[in-house]
């Protein structure tokens, strides 16, 4: 059957998702299973089940690479239940802290030093969906990764051909090194896909890249209130279309179909973006003249468990592998105990 619609409309299948039988540290000290130390290392037939088609909760990371400079521009966590309709998006910042084997313990140094680890990749975003794991405490079920030029082409694909949104201050920067030229004039406007490229990379706050990634977020909200102010279904085939040219992912068409359709069934008030903020981190840590931001564990326990957790049971710190600060003493360590 052939829809009149386009292939998107009728062709749709749900994301596979497989969940854990029981939390990864008490997996540990099971013998069994000795030295499965993390969910992409577990063996899916002893330790993942498929989850029931009720539960309909799926995660996703989400990576914006920059034009080949440096790592990740933009690494986001997304949940989201269509069960009960909700979305939520947690912003993780570049300079976060983790445990890698080399100097920079930067997250978005994984991109271009993955090759260093122990275990062998076949694509970095692997190595990166591991080490969110890590911090989050709960598998990651699929990929996206879009670069610069998919972006703005996503954008231009909108209907309207861009986002309505009210850019909230003047906006110049110059980068001869990368042939970038920001520009933007505030208030509220019509932003094409390079408008909203030139926005989302736009980093020249006073208060620095916890400002950015809050215009990110409600740049993404803009986006997503026009999205879904249309509901228009007739959409979706299209938007699959040029999604399916100009990103990388582990989703297949028809799941991106089934998500998007799903997706117009979400309110604008049940999609929330949450924010390494100076509530849950340490946003000025500071190692021999490097930045970094060092999570504080308990706070971002409680933000994930709360809004991201799609777990039946609560994480605790030895789920993770968080290189973080001992808050008495101010010395590293790993939540779960693994050397560093």
């Amino acid at each position: 059957m052939v829809s009149a619609y386009g292939f998107a409309i009728w062709f749709v299948d749900p994301p596979t998702v497989s969940r854990p039988t029981e939390p990864p540290s008490r997996i540990k000290a099971d013998a069994s299973v000795a030295g499965q130390e993390f969910y992409s290392d577990m063996e899916p037939e002893a330790l993942l089940v498929p989850q029931s088609q009720e539960e309909r909760i799926y995660t996703f990371l989400v990576a914006g690479e920059d034009d080949g400079f440096g790592g990740p521009d933009v690494i986001m966590v997304v949940v989201f239940n269509a069960t009960e309709g909700s979305l939520d998006v947690l912003s993780i910042p570049r300079d976060t802290m983790v445990n890698v084997p080399w100097g920079l313990r930067k997250i978005n140094s994984i991109q271009h030093m993955h090759r260093y680890l122990p275990r062998q990749y076949d694509h970095y975003i692997y190595a990166l969906a591991e080490h969110v794991e890590n911090i989050i405490g709960f598998p990651i079920d699929h990929w996206v990764t879009v670069d610069l030029p998919g972006f703005v082409t996503l954008i231009d694909a909108l209907p309207g051909g861009g986002v309505e949104f009210n850019v909230p201050q003047r906006m110049l920067y110059h980068d001869p090194h990368q042939d970038l030229m920001i520009d933007l004039q505030p208030g509220l406007q019509h932003l094409n896909g390079r408008q909203a490229m030139y926005l989302v990379r736009f980093r020249n706050y006073i208060e620095g890249d916890i400002r950015r990634v809050q215009v990110q977020h409600e740049f993404l909200n803009a986006l997503s209130d026009q999205v879904l102010q249309a509901r228009n279904i007739l959409m979706v085939d299209d938007l699959v279309r040029v999604f399916r040219d100009n990103v990388d992912t582990s989703l297949t068409v028809r799941n991106l179909a089934y998500l998007a359709l799903e997706f117009l069934q979400v309110e604008s008030e049940n999609i929330r973006f949450h924010s390494v903020d100076g509530t849950v981190a340490n946003i000025f840590d500071n190692i021999n003249g490097v930045s970094y931001v060092s999570l504080y564990v308990e706070p971002w326990l409680a933000m994930i468990n709360e809004y991201l957790n799609p777990l039946p049971w609560d994480i605790r710190a030895e789920d993770l592998e968080i290189l973080t600060r001992d808050p008495s003493t101010g010395a590293l360590f790993t939540t779960n105990g693994a050397p560093f």
